[in-house]
C-alpha cells in the first residue's frame, strides 16, 4: 500500500470524524490500524460506492458479474454523467452488461534503471 493512500484515507477519515482540516486533528492509532486492515482486506480496491475515480485516467476495474478485472477509464460527460469505459472504447461497460464495482490505480509503468 503506498504511502499517499494512507497519508488520503487519513485526510478522509479526520475531516468525516470532525469536519476539520486534517492538519488540525490528530489522528489516533486505533484509527491507522483500522485503515489498514480495512486496506489489507480489500487489496486496495477502492469501492465505486466510496469513491470513483478521476475523470479520464486509466485504471484497473473490478466487476460484480465477471471475474477478471480489466483496464479502462472513468469519463464524466457534459451533463455530469458518468461512466466507465472499457480502454479507449467508445461504449460503456453496461453495453456489455458489465458492472463496476471496485477500482485501482495503476501503478507507474517499469522502467530499466539507466545506472
Amino acid at each position: 500500500m503506498s504511502i499517499s493512500r494512507i497519508k488520503n484515507r487519513i485526510s478522509e477519515a479526520a475531516t468525516e470524524a470532525c469536519g476539520y482540516s486534517p492538519l488540525t486533528k490528530v489522528v489516533s492509532e486505533e484509527e491507522i490500524n483500522r485503515i489498514l486492515a480495512e486496506e489489507e482486506k480489500t487489496g486496495g480496491w477502492i469501492p465505486v460506492t466510496e469513491r470513483l475515480p478521476e475523470d479520464d485516467k486509466y485504471i484497473l476495474i473490478s466487476f460484480e458479474n465477471f471475474t477478471l478485472p480489466d483496464i479502462g477509464r472513468y469519463e464524466v460527460d457534459k451533463d455530469g454523467n458518468g461512466a466507465f469505459y472499457p480502454g479507449d472504447d467508445e461504449k460503456s461497460y453496461t453495453a456489455y452488461d458489465l458492472y463496476v464495482n471496485a477500482w485501482i490505480p495503476l501503478p507507474e509503468p517499469y522502467r530499466e534503471s539507466e545506472e
